[in-house]
């Protein structure tokens, strides 16, 4: 079983100092705590002193940086098991690298709920059903194909008990190298849906995060005492996004659709979260954020299970 270390954010080191060190993930919040932070957040306009993660060390606080054998990609059923890992009823967490950045929400509740939890995840690889560019080759994006269907194969033949879909959906381009419509994704959605849920299997689509206009945390960085300079609205009109399309393609499929934006925004995204850096590039969440969120994500998670495997 995999033991989670937690600490509170009084420990963390001033923005301005680097640690050299991965820092002890946070104490995870409670729904009034998230709410009440992320409710506040459009109002900081001076980077915190504890900022948690500091800003030097932001940029690598991936999922990889507390589970390194996450790092190049997850492939098959056995590779990045966390949890219980004898326990009979397993969770899948399968997409890109927007599934890999929320394993440090799940992996509390695997371990808390005895539950087996296996990541699968490629770089760059969608679990939506679609074909994606391969920009350095210039060509449809075939090694995807491959991954996506011998994963779809292997969490079919391992019967999980829920499968939790994540994917990034902004500025992703399809063959030909033009953009993929949202009837594509939708379609795409409903069809990797379709491949995995049963009687006895449930499946769920977790939603995609806000995408920033600026390099974070480099516009931090440039400005430490307008924070907000660095901000974006939700949803970010200079991205095009597939949002309300997988939210659709859940519907449709008659799944759960889980919504992470109540953790992330109000009308608009702050870089920083209380005394957090909650983002350590434009497109994902810090490890240590999304540690901090393991609680009010894990009950969203457990609500969406039979009462016999909570």
């Amino acid at each position: 079983m995999v033991v989670v270390v937690l600490a509170s954010t009084a420990a963390v080191l001033p923005w301005g100092v680097a640690s050299g060190a991965e820092p002890p993930l946070p104490t995870p919040g409670t729904v009034s705590q998230v709410s009440a932070l992320v409710a506040a957040s459009t109002r900081i306009q001076t980077l915190p002193n504890n900022l948690f993660p500091n800003l030097f060390d932001v940029v690598n606080d991936a999922t990889s940086a507390y589970y390194p054998v996450t790092q190049r990609g997850c492939a098959g059923t056995s590779q990045c098991v966390f949890g219980d890992k004898r326990a009979t009823t397993s969770l899948v967490l399968f997409g890109d690298s927007h599934a890999y950045m929320w394993l440090p929400a799940l992996v509390p509740v695997a371990v808390t709920h005895r539950l087996r939890l296996i990541l699968i995840w490629s770089p760059g690889c969608p679990a939506a059903s679609v074909t994606v560019w391969n920009a350095v080759s210039n060509s449809a994006n075939v090694a995807c194909n491959g991954f996506r269907s011998r994963s779809i194969a292997a969490i079919r033949k391992l019967k999980a008990a829920f499968v939790l879909l994540s994917s990034r959906t902004t500025e992703v381009i399809g063959a030909g190298g033009l953009p993929i419509s949202n009837a594509t994704w939708r379609s795409g959605v409903m069809r990797t849906i379709a491949l995995l849920a049963s009687r006895t299997v449930r499946v769920a689509v977790l939603g995609d995060v806000t995408q920033f206009s600026v390099i974070l945390p480099d516009c931090l960085a440039a400005e430490p005492t307008h924070v907000q300079a660095c901000s974006t609205p939700d949803p970010n009109p200079k991205i095009p996004d597939h949002f309300a399309a997988e939210q659709a393609a859940a519907a449709a499929a008659h799944v759960h659709y889980l919504n992470p934006h109540r953790w992330l925004c109000t009308a608009t995204c702050s870089p920083v979260i209380g005394d957090f850096a909650a983002y350590y590039n434009d497109n994902h969440v810090t490890a240590t954020y999304a540690a901090y969120l393991s609680g009010v994500f894990g009950a969203a998670v457990l609500a969406m299970l039979p009462p016999a495997w909570r």
